[in-house]
């Protein structure tokens, strides 16, 4: 399983940084996790063949998780894809969704391949042959209650938890993408057996994280989601000082094999 951080970076505009944006990559076939502004640039940068992005998944239609998606869309059709392509979002935004995206010139009709919006799917399923994943709802959208329910959409968000299942059905490779949290402690039935946490940290402090995670044996500890208002480095040093904890700050273009 590959993973590439096409977006490290946080809601707030950073130079080098692009917003959130995953690839996970398993036998030749990629999904995307959130698809954030400028995305699709550095989806471009890496040289990828965009033939193998098999499915989308939308955690939640902040700006910086879900804003690239049209980008992204008008690229596929420059690049001539004919393969369908299954979009996964919160149920209630999706034919929002449907109705915006003419208002960008963006017609069905004029693509040479079906695009599709699906709800996001309940309990475990496989994504792609081989990668299992797992939805687990998260707090984040929380303080926005009073707000969508007057405009009648989700306060549902989502982290995403995936499984490479290997042949023989027993061996399992298995990393955790948060996608944005109200609290770190919203991550902690999921961490057992790890291979990889890739967790945000610009709504929830890197104490915290630390905190949660120095319970657990986790080979490897990748902060995303990186906010330009906090310097992390004192905390990341005291994290591996202390704790013994492999932790990293994540960066566009960062790849992983798990």
């Amino acid at each position: 399983m590959k993973i590439t951080i096409f977006g490290s970076g946080s809601g707030i505009p950073e130079k080098g940084r692009v917003q959130t944006c995953i690839g996970v990559e398993c036998d030749e076939k990629m999904i995307l996790l959130d698809v954030g502004e400028g995305a699709t640039s550095s989806i471009v940068a890496d040289g990828i063949d965009v033939d193998k992005i098999e499915k989308i998944f939308i955690s939640h239609t902040h700006a910086d998780h879900f804003i690239g998606l049209p980008r992204l869309l008008q690229y596929l059709k420059w690049k001539k894809r004919t393969k369908p392509l299954e979009i996964y979002l919160p149920l209630k935004h999706i034919k929002i969704v449907e109705e915006f995206l003419p208002f960008l010139y963006i017609f069905k009709e004029r693509f040479e391949f079906e695009y599709k919006f699906l709800p996001l799917p309940e309990g475990e399923f496989f994504a792609i042959k081989n990668l299992k994943l797992k939805l687990f709802p998260t707090k984040h959208l929380k303080k926005y209650q009073k707000y969508a329910e007057l405009y009648g959409v989700e306060t549902s968000s989502y982290g995403y938890l995936v499984e490479e299942v290997l042949s023989d059905g027993v061996d399992v490779k298995k990393f955790l993408f948060s996608s944005d949290l109200y609290s770190a402690d919203e991550i902690k039935d999921y961490l057992d057996g790890l291979d990889l946490l890739l967790i945000e940290c610009s709504h929830i402090e890197i104490e915290d994280i630390i905190d949660v995670v120095s319970d657990f044996y986790i080979p490897r500890v990748v902060l995303t989601h990186v906010s330009p208002d906090k310097d992390l480095t004192q905390m990341i040093e005291y994290a591996r000082g202390k704790f013994d904890i492999n932790i990293e700050l994540a960066y566009d273009g960062m790849k992983i094999e798990v």
